[in-house]
């Protein structure tokens, strides 16, 4: 919970809302157990009703997973080594 630096400022769209919102940085499962990341995505949003997460351009998996529970394609953010990622965001 609590502000990120790389999430201040999004081009090319815009954020949900401007709630307090917990943020995912890593998340990772093995293939071989279904379901695991979202179980993941799911607790965290529980915790804190509204949730950014960001994935790279390339992670058509990420991307998928979050279409699949519910995550909303808000735009493009920049990290602290200027590289872009895809962020998306989830409110309950």
């Amino acid at each position: 919970m609590g502000q990120d630096f790389s999430y201040k400022k999004i081009y090319d769209g815009k954020w949900r809302n401007e709630s307090p919102y917990g943020v995912v940085h890593r998340l990772a499962s093995k293939t071989t157990q279904k379901g695991c990341a979202s179980f993941c995505l799911s607790w965290a949003l529980e915790q804190c009703g509204n949730l950014k997460i960001d994935t790279h351009r390339d992670n058509k998996v990420m991307q998928n997973l979050l279409k699949k529970n519910g995550f909303s394609y808000c735009g493009i953010i920049c990290l602290n080594d200027c590289s872009e990622r895809l962020a998306y965001q989830k409110s309950m």
